[in-house]
């Protein structure tokens, strides 16, 4: 199954680093997504039939807020790939090759490209020359990229899922948090995010999911999605996603989330709530 976004009324990137892309790419749910909630600062783009790349200019905080208060860093770039492994290797030696004719280099500080990359341009740079930095050392992660432009059908238990607001909602959040998910990457105070939590019969929240909403009119991501592990398997993970998605496409349309490749068993309440894989990434983090 494929995740199509014509019709559905998202805006195609069509202009990356000066370049107008092909409807295959400048409609694929992963670029348009991840322009609009990153806000790119793009210098180069390739692309063929099989894939395509971004070169990202390296954003760093430095005023420890947060979404939008960063600053660049000369000393490196990010890469971003979708398509196919081989098209992405492909497309990685031409990179380095026109950038090292202009006098430059890739100096990447991180990427995140097709799974399957890395064997990939093992193969490919046989003929090519060694494998550019640090693509050739193994990734440090894998992980899913999923959305869905298809609002979920009910879930049990969901009748006891509700969205957390009010003066103390944030305090009430991050102590669930701390027990479902600590290492989730949506904080609880981030700007623009919205909550639902689900709660036992004496009011305690014992599983949540978060949206991240940083560009209004732009898809939603979902983050920081747990469940208490004294309380998993009672199909509380999939009542607060199924949740966050129907509130997220009455607003706009297309929600997506990342999950790490090995959580076998949230592919599987993903799956069952209507998500599709639209990319399989590799990535590689200093």
């Amino acid at each position: 199954m494929t995740l199509a976004l014509d019709g559905h009324g998202l805006a195609p990137v069509t202009d990356v680093a000066g370049a107008r892309l092909p409807d295959r790419w400048a409609l694929h749910p992963v670029v348009v997504a991840e322009h609009a909630f990153h806000g790119w600062d793009a210098s180069h783009v390739w692309w063929d039939d099989d894939a395509l790349l971004v070169r990202l200019r390296w954003r760093e905080r430095t005023d420890g807020e947060r979404p939008f208060a960063v600053e660049a860093d000369a000393a490196g770039t990010s890469l971003l790939g979708v398509g196919t492994a081989d098209g992405a290797a492909r497309l990685l030696l031409r990179a380095r090759t026109d950038l090292r004719s202009q006098g430059d280099a890739l100096r990447v500080r991180r990427a995140s490209l097709p799974r399957g990359t890395h064997a990939a341009l093992a193969v490919q740079a046989l003929r090519a020359g060694a494998a550019p930095e640090p693509f050739d050392r193994q990734p440090s992660g894998a992980w899913d990229w999923f959305g869905t432009t298809a609002a979920p059908g009910a879930q049990p238990g969901e009748d006891r899922v509700a969205e957390l607001d009010g003066p103390h909602a944030r305090d009430e959040l991050a102590r669930a948090l701390a027990v479902a998910n600590p290492h989730g990457e949506l904080p609880p105070d981030e700007p623009r995010s919205r909550w639902w939590g689900w709660r036992d019969d004496a009011g305690v929240l014992r599983g949540v999911a978060g949206a991240s909403r940083r560009v209004p009119g732009q898809p939603w991501v979902l983050g920081s999605i747990g469940t208490d592990p004294a309380w998993r398997g009672r199909g509380i993970a999939a009542a607060v996603t199924a949740a966050a998605t129907r509130a997220g496409l009455h607003e706009v349309a297309l929600v997506t989330l990342g999950m790490y490749a090995d959580n076998d068993a949230a592919r599987r309440v993903y799956l069952r709530l209507g998500y599709v894989v639209a990319q399989r990434f590799e990535s590689w983090r200093p």
